[in-house]
């Protein structure tokens, strides 16, 4: 099991060149994990890249079906006090601090594609991405 964060789901239901490496991880492991803001969060970029007409509404809405799925229920809901106290440590915000929580209470690795995240929480955060 390994949690990922909204930058590795999106990059696996978008595909692509950027979504190489989130495609690996998956085949490798895929048993991925993450808070319910995950969908949220998948849910906002795709329609970022509706509106900037890089998608249709119906690859968005397919592929926040796809990140469902993959997903597969492994919906993890953390105390607030918890993410309040990693973001504060780690100086993130309170929903990259849900993330690191959720790694940290499953003692499974982080994917991220985000660098402040990699940074902030070297414990469990390993990079997926480019460059």
């Amino acid at each position: 099991m390994i949690v990922v964060d909204t930058s590795v789901m999106v990059r696996l239901v978008v595909g692509g060149r950027d979504g190489a490496e989130a495609a690996r991880l998956f085949r490798h492991d895929p048993e991925w994990a993450a808070p319910a803001s995950l969908m949220s969060g998948v849910c906002g970029v795709l329609l970022g890249l509706v509106r900037r007409r890089s998608l249709t509404v119906d690859q968005a809405k397919a592929m926040c079906d796809d990140a469902a799925l993959a997903l597969g229920g492994r919906v993890v809901t953390v105390p607030s006090a918890r993410v309040i106290d990693a973001a504060l440590q780690c100086g993130l915000s309170a929903g990259h601090a849900e993330f690191v929580v959720v790694a940290r209470e499953l003692g499974v690795p982080l994917a991220t594609g985000d660098r402040a995240i990699l940074s902030a929480a070297r414990d469990v955060a390993v990079w997926v991405g480019t460059g």
